[in-house]
């Protein structure tokens, strides 16, 4: 029975993986509850969305975002210091684990449309959130209506002035600030600090602009993690211009002994690369370091140099993790300013990104110079421990440019495992992509012109890729974060559902979500604690119903901010995944294992009926019939990596799993 059961589930997982439709979702779990936000949008931007959610250790629930002006919660004006409409706020909120309220927090400028909400972080009794506001106060004459809320402080234009110039502090003063604040678990504001920046181009007035340390408007990444001696990490995307002999500079809390020069590679209009600082527990700073070292290959507009420090190519960080000991998994893309018919034809490949003297991302050539991602590991102190990549090939064809696409979001660490969660879309048989250098192809042509949804594992301690899960699913996009529970992965892929993996690669189920439009991938996560509780956040563009009478409040033609919570106590029971379900006749023999490129399989009793090389979700990748006591397999084409291996011998099924390697 055993077996028959396995074989059964063997051909499940084939006829998931042949189907081009949504998995039907199979979970038992129930939709608890849901809660909502929004307020008013701007010249087509989204104003209402999650950046990050959270449990603490009780099952208590954080939730830190970006709100419009006007704004309202489950459908209830939410009063603060004024409201004001057509404006920005961030909202930082805590519930218990039935979804009630127990207290907020507002950062609100009625000056500007900028108060972005970065990050957040939950550990050791402790909130850390991160966000930009500008403030713009005038000495003469007095303003009485520019104010700042900012967590339960209301400072307005009048009372700033009666401040004299050289005592104001921030946020008493004008500037662009990017924050840094710590609450503890009832609310209350421990400590915080405000970053300004310099640029290091003058202007012809002699000059330099004001900038945030964290750059843009909210819509990129600026992940930030706070160690357990209360060192402070931050890794931000950075445009910056003119000379390499002038620095750009960053300013803690006003403190000219906290005022840092940073001297940046190249000089021209805009340059990008990703920047990663660290500041002591006084926010002092101990380093500032680019990400990128230098770069081989890469033509620019104004000089189509061989190796230029000019580097022309835009970096954005998606996300990142942290395991015990503070190192942190970094995941982004690279995209290329010069694609084909702009000059990917000047680019000398392979084009080389190196993130330190050693280690670097690479392009191999102009079918996939668009775009790059990337993941890399990093030290407490900013060393590149590994780093690694999607590869993409496409065909020989230069007209032909889209032949290939793929994405990745942010990573997941669990147990000195790191996973990523992405999706990708292939157009031509000769397209491939791959996870490292070792050839993992990840998506056959047999998905022309369907999108697949993916997860990949990654030994978190070496870089090297372990397994994936795959699934073909309509219109995939990733969410932002995958999360872990036991052997249990759980993503968004697409705008209509959360999908479970085991971690092996095996497809359990998806969650549906018939009723909820998801209309930003971009701003979803899911999280999970150890009681079975599934936390989603999303972005809609109307109210909605997840389903079990669970529903929530959408103001149509707005975006609105939702998170509900969705239980299921099977989360908590690890899975038997199809590569944990191996048994192996005692009368069978199978070597070598490893093996580079021939499997050998002897029965000591019955004819071996058929063998079958199957991958980790149960695709059947060779198929023999035999007849006689021995047999050979030749698994010489097959990409590095852990595959199960069927045999069959008078009705009797043994399958065992072996690692083809490359040498």
């Amino acid at each position: 029975m055993k077996t028959k059961m396995f074989v059964h589930g063997m051909m499940l997982a084939a006829f998931l993986l042949s189907c081009f439709a949504m998995p039907v979702a199979t979970a038992q779990g129930e939709w608890k509850w849901a809660n909502s936000w929004t307020g008013t949008e701007g010249n087509g931007n989204t104003y209402n969305y999650i950046s990050n959610i959270a449990f603490d250790n009780d099952g208590n629930i954080y939730v830190w975002g970006v709100m419009g002006g006007d704004p309202s919660f489950n459908g209830q004006d939410l009063q603060f210091a004024y409201s004001v409409d057509g404006k920005l706020s961030s909202l930082l909120a805590k519930f218990d684990s039935l979804g009630n309220m127990l207290w907020y927090k507002v950062v609100k400028c009625n000056e500007d449309l900028v108060c972005f909400a970065h990050w957040m972080e939950v550990k050791n009794d402790r909130i850390y959130v991160s966000g930009n506001f500008k403030l713009d106060y005038v000495d003469q004459p007095p303003v009485s209506g520019i104010w700042l809320y900012y967590f339960d402080t209301l400072i307005t234009g009048a009372q700033v002035q009666a401040i004299p110039v050289e005592q104001r502090k921030p946020p008493y003063k004008s500037g662009r600030y990017t924050y840094f604040a710590t609450f503890d678990l009832d609310g209350n504001l421990l400590d915080n600090h405000f970053v300004e920046a310099r640029a290091r181009r003058i202007s012809a007035g002699g000059i330099r602009g004001l900038e945030y340390l964290c750059s843009g408007l909210g819509y990129g990444r600026c992940p930030v993690h706070v160690d357990n001696d209360g060192n402070t990490y931050v890794y931000l995307e950075l445009e910056y211009a003119g000379l390499e002999s002038d620095p750009y500079t960053i300013i803690i809390d006003n403190d000219s002994n906290r005022t840092y020069d940073i001297y940046l590679p190249g000089s021209g209009w805009a340059l990008h690369t990703g920047m990663m600082y660290k500041f002591s527990p006084n926010w002092e700073l101990i380093y500032a370091k680019p990400m990128v070292e230098h770069t081989e290959g890469i033509a620019t507009s104004w000089e189509w140099a061989h190796d230029s420090v000019n580097q022309r190519y835009n970096l954005y960080i998606e996300g990142m993790s942290f395991d015990e000991d503070d190192n942190m998994y970094v995941s982004g893309l690279i995209w290329l300013d010069l694609v084909h018919g702009w000059g990917a034809e000047l680019h000398q490949y392979p084009i080389h990104i190196y993130w330190d003297s050693t280690h670097y991302a690479t392009i191999y050539d102009e079918s996939s110079c668009a775009e790059m991602h990337f993941l890399i590991k990093y030290s407490p102190d900013g060393d590149v421990l590994w780093c690694n990549q999607i590869h993409t090939r496409g065909s020989a064809d230069p007209n032909a440019p889209n032949r290939i696409r793929s994405k990745w979001r942010g990573s997941c660490y669990e147990s000195n495992y790191l996973y990523i969660v992405g999706c990708g879309l292939v157009h031509n048989e000769n397209a491939e992509l791959a996870f490292d250098d070792q050839g993992h192809i990840l998506i056959p042509y047999t998905y022309n012109n369907h999108t697949t949804a993916f997860f990949v594992r990654y030994n978190a301690i070496t870089g090297q890729y372990v397994n994936h899960g795959i699934i073909p699913v309509e219109n995939a996009q990733p969410g932002q974060v995958p999360d872990v529970i036991g052997n249990r992965l759980f993503t968004y892929s697409n705008k209509s559902a959360i999908h479970q993996w085991c971690v092996d690669g095996t497809y359990i189920d998806s969650i549906n979500i018939s009723y909820v439009h998801i209309d930003d991938l971009d701003r979803s996560s899911v999280l999970l604690d150890s009681k079975g509780r599934l936390l989603v956040g999303l972005l809609t563009k109307a109210s909605g119903t997840f389903g079990d009478g669970v529903s929530f409040y959408g103001s149509s033609g707005r975006s609105n901010a939702v998170f509900a919570l969705y239980h299921d106590p099977e989360f908590t029971t690890p899975y038997v995944g199809i590569a944990d379900r191996s048994e192996t006749l005692s009368n069978l023999k199978v070597w070598p294992n490893p093996t580079t490129s021939t499997l050998y399989i002897e029965s000591d009793n019955d004819p071996i009926d058929y063998i079958t090389v199957m991958d980790l979700n149960g695709k059947t990748l060779v198929k023999e019939c035999v007849g006689s006591n021995s047999a050979s397999v030749d698994v010489s084409r097959l990409p590095a990596g852990t595959y199960l291996l069927e045999t069959a011998c008078k009705g009797e099924i043994s399958v065992e799993k072996f690692v083809k390697t490359l040498y």
